[in-house]
This record gives structure tokens, sequence and C-alpha cells, in this order.
């Protein structure tokens, strides 16, 4: 059972690693364009609703693993206002949702090998550990949205 349960935790991170990868190697503007990811629904408020959720309490407190890969991208913090840079940072939320809506698929492959309702308890199990990170990337874009069409209002103004 012990050789079970490292298997299952071994392949839990080869399915983070692989997503973080693939993410990684996938062109920004084809995930920005993504059908979920990209969009962003009038439901969501600008971000808004994940506000009841105690997102700003909690969403510091979780991993950030976007600066760990070569050419990745950390989004634990701003470190510019710059419009390029605030632009570049809102389509690495789309690349970082895509990685862990892809991880949470992988889980699927347990089907292939486990008992069904081993592979019932991985899927919820992924969706747990996962949609904390997507919620995340979804506030934090619609967020950066809001920001860049705010600053880009008073900029047209000003002139």
């Amino acid at each position: 059972m012990l050789s079970f349960i490292v298997l299952c935790a071994a392949l839990w991170v080869s399915f983070h690693l692989i997503a973080g990868y693939v993410a990684q190697r996938l062109p920004l503007d084809w995930l920005a364009d993504l059908p979920i990811i990209g969009a962003s629904y009038g439901w969501e408020r600008g971000g808004r609703c994940y506000e009841w959720l105690g997102i700003r309490v909690w969403k510091d407190h979780l991993p950030e693993a976007g600066g760990l890969l070569r050419d990745g991208f950390s989004k634990r913090q701003l470190a510019s206002a710059e419009p390029d840079y605030l632009d570049r940072f809102a389509h690495e939320t789309s690349r970082a949702e895509f990685g862990h809506w892809l991880t949470w698929a992988l889980a699927l492959t347990f089907f292939l090998w486990t008992p069904w309702q081993m592979g019932v308890f991985m899927v919820v199990y992924g969706g747990l550990i996962n949609v904390p990170f997507i919620l995340i990337q979804r506030y934090n874009r619609a967020r950066l949205r809001r920001f860049i069409a705010r600053s880009a209002r008073r900029s047209a103004r000003a002139d």
C-alpha cells in the first residue's frame, strides 16, 4: 500500500512538471485565445466574484512556481506598472491557468490503471489541489485587465 501511495504522489509531481513544461512551451497569444481560459465572463464581475471566497486573504499563501522554469515568469507580485509588463503578466496568468487545468485533466489517467473508485478519488483530489490556483489566475487576470483599462482611460484623458 505504501508503494502505491508513493507511486501516486510521484505521478502527481510528474503531472505538475509535465503540465508546467507544456504550458511554458505554448505561445502566449494562443493560450489567451483559448475558450474558458482566455475569456472573461460577466458573472466574474471583473474578478470581484472571487472575493466572497476570501481570495485576497489566502491567495498569497499558496506557492507560485512560474519563475522556477527556464524563461518562466513569476507572478508573486507586480514588478512594474508599465503597460507592456502588465499585459504580459495578464497573458502569463492564462499560461498558469492552462497548466493547472492540464494537471487536473491528467488525473483522468488514473482510470486507465486503477479501480474506478481510485480514479474518482484522484479527479476530486486534482480539483481540490488545482482549482484554488485556477481561481487565483482568473482573479488576478481580471484585476489586471481592469487596471489596464482604467490606466488607458486616464492616459487618453491626459492627452
